[in-house]
């Protein structure tokens, strides 16, 4: 069923559009075959600006014949897709978005979302088979797994040298214990030799024996609040040793948690890597035509081009065919 989205044939409708501007075509024919082919296409379609058309993908070839034509081909992962309109020319592999514009002298907007970083520079539309770049991206990758291991290697080192530091019981646990300590021991202490007398006295009489419980508990709750006021004018001098326990955990803390951020970091750029390392044996087999013209200066210093490195390897794995990529993920699920 015909897509109302989209024109077929569009490798004609393209090329006479450009005509019909005045612009000289010359190769252009070929090379657009050339990329269908090459990306195993049979046909190249032309968009049809409806509102919600949105079109995600990788540019493939890109050609200005002039300050206002610029032909575009964007593979989407289930078409070519191609036009001529007022743009400006995206990077060759660069993920792309494709939206309609309205009220402006173009009918499209191409927007760039990302680029192949690392000095990489990629083409459809001819043929040139160079391997060393993989071979330098992948030594790249195991000079970062190489330091990483010695970042982990250091991690254990630190973690075995920190002193274990026991959380300390929170303040007011410590307060209410030493105030149930206070009350049992002052309330423990039963009657004394004189309140015991005078109990045994009264025995017969109810009225003077409650006087002296009466006495008994007085005593017992005056005792009480001298030794809460005594205990309560060592609180600051407490809560000031509380504060340096609490200071000594939570360095001890700091310290642990540094290890294990660092830890679980380093353990995440290796498997990084390693999944990097996979795609690029992949990427070697389906033999893009890439050149590496500025990627001395990731091999200066690979970890800190990490992230471009990650990057820019994913993108070229999702330039390649679908089925490559599947065969990749099957195997790594084993």
């Amino acid at each position: 069923m015909a897509n109302p989205r989209f024109q077929t044939n569009g490798v004609d409708l393209m090329i006479d559009g450009l005509l019909a501007a005045g612009e000289t075509a010359g190769d252009i024919r070929e090379r657009l075959w050339q990329v269908a082919w090459a990306r195993g296409y049979q046909d190249v379609v032309v968009p049809i600006p409806v509102p919600d058309v949105k079109i995600e993908g990788y540019c493939v070839l890109s050609q200005p014949f002039s300050a206002r034509r610029t032909m575009v081909c964007i593979d989407d992962g289930e078409q070519l897709v191609g036009l001529v309109d007022d743009l400006e020319s995206p990077p060759m592999g660069a993920k792309v978005r494709l939206q309609p514009l309205y009220g402006t002298s173009a009918h499209w907007s191409v927007k760039t979302l990302s680029v192949l970083g690392c000095g990489l520079q990629i083409r459809f539309d001819d043929d040139h088979v160079e391997s060393g770049w993989i071979d330098r991206l992948k030594s790249c990758l195991h000079v970062i797994r190489e330091g990483e291991i010695a970042v982990r290697r250091q991690i254990e080192i630190d973690r075995r040298n920190i002193v274990f530091v026991l959380p300390p019981t929170p303040f007011r646990v410590e307060m209410e214990k030493a105030d149930k300590e206070i009350r049992d021991r002052v309330t423990g202490g039963g009657y004394t030799d004189e309140e015991a007398k005078a109990l045994a006295r009264a025995k017969n009489n109810q009225g003077e024996a409650d006087k002296v419980v009466a006495a008994r508990n007085k005593r017992l709750v005056d005792a009480y609040r001298v030794e809460v006021t005594a205990f309560r004018a060592q609180i600051p001098e407490l809560r000031a040793e509380f504060d340096k326990k609490m200071e000594a955990y939570a360095e001890f803390r700091k310290h642990i948690d540094r290890c294990n951020e660092t830890d679980g970091a380093s353990r995440s750029i290796t498997d990084a890597t390693l999944r990097a390392t996979t795609q690029l044996e992949t990427i070697e087999g389906a033999v893009l035509n890439v050149r590496a013209t500025d990627l001395d200066r990731v091999e200066e210093n690979p970890r800190r081009y990490f992230s471009e490195l990650i990057q820019t390897i994913d993108l070229l794995f999702e330039l390649l065919p679908k089925r490559l990529q599947k065969q990749t993920a099957a195997t790594g699920a084993h």
